[in-house]
């Protein structure tokens, strides 16, 4: 088949949907299809580029929402290139932008239209409203009927888990809906960290003897890190512990806030910022970290969750639907939905005998592999072009 990805953010950017599209990308080119990705330009990039079947087109960049690129919904200097393409399927990532750019080429060429909801939008409208609620409220309204919309038009919909496919119905899509989770390539996390690489960063750093809780992913108010860090203090003011460390890696615009809350905790010397970090780098902090926690409930799938259990990086997660389908509390990795629950099961793990650390991490391993292999998401993926070719004649 030729395939056309439309999507509004891919890499270099480091984020769920860039990674996604790059895997789908990925798996579509290694079955032998002619896949073309068609995305936003890179930073300071003014004309349109098209190499190695990606056509990047120039946007501007939302400084309120991670930089990330938003370009007009028709280029007709991309529309000159595309046309000349003869595609079976065009898929596309998102609502806005180059997505809507795609969904509009589907109509004018008569091609099947793939549509990936990836993101819980009503998450993110804070960003719009600036906190204000009559605005975060009617920002929240539009995003709804907007996807609703998207979702009601003739197009087959994908979602990447059961969550995001709720979300849909409650905004009263009616469309047949395709759960298949996101096929994650995670072989760059398990190879374990050279030790003394990692023995030189721990001298650096001060972690010598240190058991290192992480957090790694953005900083933004979705990603609920500040209660991870009140969670946390209450933790070391309970068990007073001089040996635990939490290191905080990633960028966003919530960084100067959380690390103004590190400054007025109890324990101030023992939170670490490390700022953004290439991806490649990702998978160091992972094998350097006794555990992983995250407080988000706004992942339709959640990347990071994946990579620690790849890793063998036990994961201490604030409970969500989403969740269940991969994180056995007790058995794979640990949920809370409380501070005490937290503080209880957050010392259970740093006082875990390696043994049953290992009985927890292998299980995560074989579940995470079970899960997101990319064969059963390419025969899953592969299933719903055919479907959307068919009812297309």
């Amino acid at each position: 088949m030729i395939i056309g990805l439309f999507t509004d953010t891919y890499e270099p950017d480091i984020n769920g949907v860039a990674t996604a599209t790059k895997m789908l990308k990925d798996t579509l080119d290694a079955h032998g299809h002619e896949v073309y990705v068609i995305t936003t330009g890179l930073k300071n990039q003014k004309e349109i580029s098209f190499e190695d079947h990606i056509l990047r087109i120039p946007g501007r960049a939302l400084a309120s929402l991670y930089n990330y690129r938003m370009a007009s919904f028709f280029s007709f200097k991309a529309y000159k290139i595309l046309k000349k393409i003869p595609f079976d399927i065009i898929h596309v990532q998102q609502e806005f932008g180059i997505s809507a750019f795609g969904r509009l080429l589907s109509k004018l060429f008569d091609v099947p239209l793939i549509y990936t909801f990836h993101t819980a939008y009503g998450d993110y409208t804070q960003y719009i409203s600036k906190g204000i609620p009559i605005i975060d409220s009617l920002s929240k309204k539009t995003v709804e009927a907007v996807v609703k919309r998207i979702a009601s038009q003739r197009c087959e919909i994908i979602t990447p888990s059961q969550k995001a496919k709720n979300i849909l119905k409650s905004y009263g899509v009616t469309n047949y809906i395709n759960v298949i989770p996101n096929a994650i390539d995670l072989s760059g996390f398990e190879k374990e960290n050279d030790s003394e690489t990692e023995l030189a960063f721990k001298e650096k750093n001060g972690l010598l003897k240190k058991k290192i809780v992480l957090y790694l992913g953005r900083m933004g108010s979705e990603k609920h890190v500040n209660e991870l860090i009140k969670n946390f203090d209450t933790y070391l003011d309970i068990y007073k512990r001089k040996d635990v460390v939490f290191l905080l890696v990633g960028d966003g615009p919530e960084l100067d806030n959380l690390k103004q809350q590190v400054n007025k905790t109890h324990h101030p010397n023992d939170y670490y910022f490390l700022g953004k970090v290439k991806q490649e780098e990702t998978s160091f902090y992972y094998h350097l970290s006794d555990v992983f926690i995250n407080a988000s409930t706004s992942e339709t799938q959640g990347l990071t969750y994946s990579e620690a259990m790849a890793s063998k990086t036990i994961v201490l997660a604030k409970f969500d639907y989403n969740l269940m389908t991969y994180i056995k509390d007790g058995i794979n990795g640990f949920l809370y939905d409380n501070v005490d629950n937290f503080v209880q099961k957050l010392d259970k793990v740093l006082n875990m005998s390696p043994l049953d650390k290992a009985s927890i991490t292998n299980e995560a391993y074989l579940t995470n592999s079970s899960l997101f292999s990319q064969k059963g998401y390419y025969e899953r993926i592969m299933d719903v072009y055919e479907k959307a070719i068919r009812k297309n004649f």
